[in-house]
């Protein structure tokens, strides 16, 4: 058996006399922080202004809002129509919907009343 005596841990290498390592890297942290800032936010406004949703903020500044005050009058009454139409058949609807319902609710007596 061969017996090693203690190992010799070489001592760190200290920086050039003058040199703060911890003052460096406490200025450059922010530095590189903010680049990073402005690159993600670069690239979040250009994916913002190649987007469907820019596109539509800048049609409506152009002028989108003129175009929708030019109505189309024969358009409006023959959707005005339709409308007044559809009204009629819900009436209607509710009214057969309330008849049923009475219908079964004089059934649903009648056989309750033969029951007894």
């Amino acid at each position: 058996m061969i017996l090693q005596g203690p190992v010799a841990i070489p001592p760190p290498q200290t920086p050039p006399p003058g040199v703060d390592v911890n003052l460096i890297i406490d200025q450059l942290f922010p530095l590189i922080g903010g680049i990073v800032a402005l690159i993600v936010g670069g690239v979040v406004l250009y994916a913002f202004f190649k987007s469907d949703l820019a596109a539509a903020i800048a049609e409506r500044i152009r002028g989108g809002v003129h175009r929708r005050q030019q109505i189309d009058e024969p358009r409006v009454a023959q959707l005005e129509g339709q409308l007044e139409h559809l009204h009629g058949q819900i009436a209607e609807l509710a009214e057969r919907l309330d008849f049923a319902e009475r219908l079964l609710a004089q059934k649903r007596e009648r056989t309750l009343r033969a029951g007894e």
